[in-house]
Formats: structure tokens, C-alpha cells, sequence
């Protein structure tokens, strides 16, 4: 018999008692089980259906409920051996641990759930802050597409033509709000040729 058990409320529990016979053939004539419970009471298990079976010698519990806990004790009557005792402890709680792999379903979702947060603040505040951001342009005027990956594109910075860049004030905007250089996203343009030969 094992020396503790835990029952979980509401779940089936089986507390083992095995009678491993010796060199002779004994026969079990009587299996019978007794609980003590915490508060000291002796009572008698009479197997007659409902939660409580036993298949074997073993115990089996079903519905826990709390006032199961206690020592359970098996006694086993064999011919011609005799009669042997064993005593288990049944500890009933309210809820199964967590297995490892839901434990682990649970940090990566976590996990995973951090790094989109993150992800999406870098994009919304950190990328935001920067306004002087760059942005380069190929235009490839010798081709309907053009692959930027290609290694065998040509790339030739032409002169830009830059212009005075006045920002329209909305009409709803305040008065105070005054725009600065700094509000401007600049962009590079280059134009890439083919040179037939």
C-alpha cells in the first residue's frame, strides 16, 4: 500500500491494496476496509454500490468529497497464510496541480504576448518620436517591376531639385500651433538606368 494517496474533490481516487500471496497457493477469503477519520472515528466500509467499490483488494473512491480524508486500512483474510493489515492516508483537495505542459502552454502564451505588446509600442511611440526619418525611393525606369533584392541593379544618385516647402495651417487648428522644420519627413529619391550596350 502507499503511505499517502490525494483525492481531488469532485474526481475519482483509488487506494491500492495488493496481497502478493507467498510460496503457497493462498486464497483471499475476505477483503475488508476500514477508515479512521481525522477526528478519530472508526468506520467500517460496506461496499453496496453508490461511490465506493473494490475491484481486487483496492479501494476505489468516486466523487470525492472532504469527509473522506483519513487512514484507510486493508485487511486481507487468505488460506492458509493468514490475515494482513496495510494502512494508506487519504488527503482530498480542492483543485489538480498544474501539469507541466500546461504550465509551459502558459509561459509561452505569456511570452508571446509581451513581445507583441512590445512590438507594437516600438511602433506606435519609439518610431513615432523620430519625424526626421529617412525614406529611400529606387524608381527602375526601364522596367514595368523592379526587385530591390537584385544584385545586379544599377544605382545612380541624380541631381534633386529641392523646393521651398510651406505647410498649410488647418483651418480648425489653434493659432498658437506653429509647425517647425522638424515636422518634415524627407525622402531620397533615386532614379536607376539601364545602359543598353
Amino acid at each position: 500500500m502507499e503511505p499517502e494517496v490525494t483525492g481531488y474533490l469532485g474526481e475519482e481516487v483509488t487506494l491500492r491494496c495488493q496481497f502478493i500471496p507467498g510460496p503457497k497457493d493462498d486464497i483471499i477469503s475476505q477483503v475488508e476496509w476500514e477508515l479512521e477519520t481525522p477526528e478519530g472515528e472508526d468506520i467500517t466500509i460496506i461496499v453496496s454500490g453508490g461511490r465506493v467499490k473494490i475491484a481486487e483488494q483496492s479501494l476505489i473512491i468516486g466523487n470525492v468529497e472532504t469527509r473522506d480524508a483519513g487512514s484507510y486500512t486493508c485487511s486481507v483474510a487468505a488460506f492458509p497464510s493468514g490475515a494482513f493489515k496495510g494502512t494508506t492516508k487519504l488527503v482530498v483537495q480542492e483543485q489538480k496541480p498544474l501539469s507541466a505542459g500546461t504550465v509551459s502552454a502558459i509561459v509561452i502564451a505569456v511570452m508571446l504576448l509581451f513581445g507583441i505588446v512590445a512590438a507594437i509600442a516600438y511602433l506606435i511611440f519609439i518610431r513615432k518620436r523620430d519625424p526626421k526619418v529617412r525614406h529611400r525611393v529606387y524608381i527602375d525606369t526601364d522596367g514595368p517591376v523592379m526587385d530591390v533584392s537584385r544584385q545586379s541593379v544599377l544605382k545612380r544618385d541624380v541631381d534633386v531639385v529641392y523646393s521651398d516647402v510651406r505647410l498649410k495651417t488647418p483651418r480648425d487648428a489653434p493659432p498658437d500651433d506653429e509647425h517647425t522644420a522638424d515636422d518634415v519627413t524627407y525622402a531620397d529619391v533615386v532614379v536607376v538606368r539601364h545602359q543598353l550596350q
